[in-house]
């Protein structure tokens, strides 16, 4: 895992510290600390994993470190970047987690100038609930104004700061850019040497970072919109028809890119409700929409008319070959397929015609089973 934090990301992670953690990186929820064994940045990411849930009990939460990691949180971290678990929860450990954090939240297409300010905002206030909102938006509970936390209406969380300085915050993170400093010494004794950074993605400014694209496949798959298909960080056609699906039965513009007003209704959205008219429509009336599964059952109905008739003329022809006088007439064919009976090749015909034949139905039944469930729009 690279831990190598650009200048701006550090920067932002040390104001959300200031804010969510002023102790530092052994902070554990409710500046309980002191009443553990041994500090923080001394247990592996394992094992504050497992100790979770007891200072969820004993505490009132999870959340610890300097960014307030929650269980739930770091063992999903755990999974992406990779880690064995054996790794120390030591100062760059959690700088490394946090950067993730932000990448996850739009911060390179910040940099990039594809994200607004206060989209970037709104993202991080998710993350954070110490962090107010900077417009008016629906929250996770009701719509809450510009200044309050996300999560307004919990009776739990309040935003710890104007949204003023976040703003001020963001916009001095902007101007430093994405020069890379160097990640801050451990406060305790060191980890073993780090694995040689993976060098990044380059991102430009006409297509977003492939771990955008990934978090947008995945959030349209939560969603509902399965016609997105895998979540490989890739923009293809199967992307690109989950997004326009997406935007037209969101109220957005048309079209398959991804930009701040897609971010913020995924965000926002609810599970995917297919209309019954969908989810129940017959196989005639999604022929008319699906063009594949018309095909599947034109194809059906060739294979199987060109099937009974091959069949016919197997019968026949095995009947006739009796027949001195049909025998004669038929000769002539005989001689010149070789020394294989008529018959033979008529039957081979209906077998492969019978072949097609289902291999045309499944195909066409998998395709109704696709548009009724929103795979295939």
């Amino acid at each position: 895992m690279d831990r190598n934090v650009p200048r701006g990301a550090a920067m932002l992670l040390d104001f959300i510290g200031s804010i969510e953690a002023p102790h530092g990186y052994d902070t554990v929820y409710g500046n309980n600390q002191a009443k553990l064994p041994k500090p923080l940045t001394r247990m592996t990411i394992d094992e504050v994993i497992a100790a979770g849930s007891s200072w969820t009990k004993r505490f009132g939460s999870s959340a610890c470190g300097k960014l307030q990691f929650m269980k739930a949180t770091l063992q999903r971290l755990k999974k992406v970047l990779g880690l064995i678990g054996k790794e120390l929860m030591d100062g760059p450990m959690q700088e490394a987690l946090g950067y993730q954090l932000l990448k996850e939240r739009g911060f390179t297409e910040f940099i990039a100038g594809r994200r607004s300010r206060t989209a970037f905002g709104l993202a991080l206030a998710q993350e954070w609930a110490s962090f107010p909102v900077l417009q008016a938006t629906k929250g996770a509970h009701r719509k809450v104004a510009r200044g309050e936390t996300y999560y307004a209406g919990d009776r739990l969380n309040k935003a710890l700061l104007a949204p003023e300085r976040v703003e001020a915050m963001l916009d001095k993170v902007k101007a430093a850019g994405g020069a890379t400093a160097a990640a801050p010494q451990p406060p305790v004794a060191a980890t073993p040497p780090a694995a040689p950074p993976v060098a990044a993605e380059p991102a430009t400014a006409d297509a977003p970072a492939k771990e955008t694209i990934a978090r947008v496949q995945q959030q349209l798959k939560d969603l509902g919109y399965t016609e997105v298909g895998g979540v490989d960080g890739k923009g293809g056609t199967m992307t690109s028809t989950a997004i326009r699906a997406f935007r037209a039965e969101n109220g957005l513009p048309d079209g398959d890119g991804i930009d701040d007003d897609l971010l913020l209704a995924l965000q926002k959205a609810k599970p995917r409700v297919l209309a019954p008219a969908r989810t129940d429509a017959t196989p005639d009336v999604v022929r008319e929409k699906v063009p594949e599964v018309r095909t599947n059952w034109l194809t059906k109905v060739g294979a199987f008319f060109a099937s009974i008739f091959a069949l016919i003329g197997s019968f026949f022809d095995g009947i006739l070959g009796n027949l001195d006088q049909a025998s004669g007439v038929m000769q002539p064919v005989k001689d010149a397929a070789g020394d294989v009976p008529g018959w033979v090749w008529m039957l081979g015909i209906a077998v492969v015609a019978g072949g097609l034949y289902l291999i045309a139905r499944h195909g066409e039944a998998k395709g109704v089973e696709a548009f009724q469930s929103g795979a295939r729009r």
